[in-house]
């Protein structure tokens, strides 16, 4: 089997993965980590470890992908808010 992710199709997987998420709000991303981090703590204390690790290590860059939308949501909403009072 060969390796799939290489640094040819890196760049083509990152743009299918960002067409993806474009229309997904980022506080629905957030809210979807957080609940991936509270299945991986269940996970964990119930015995299940290897899955909760999995799930767990799933939901990092997924924190990191909503905070960044959210930022630029939070960013896009102050220019506006800039505009209209001036």
């Amino acid at each position: 089997m060969e390796n799939l992710v290489n640094q040819e199709n890196l760049e083509d997987i990152r743009e299918l993965i960002e067409s993806k998420i474009a229309d997904v709000p980022g506080e629905l991303i957030l809210v979807g980590a957080i609940g991936s981090l509270l299945l991986s703590t269940y996970l964990n204390k119930t015995g299940h470890t290897q899955a909760g690790s999995v799930i767990g290590k799933l939901s990092i860059p997924i924190i990191g992908i909503g905070l960044a939308k959210y930022k630029d949501l939070l960013k896009s909403e102050l220019e506006n808010f800039k505009a209209a009072v001036q």
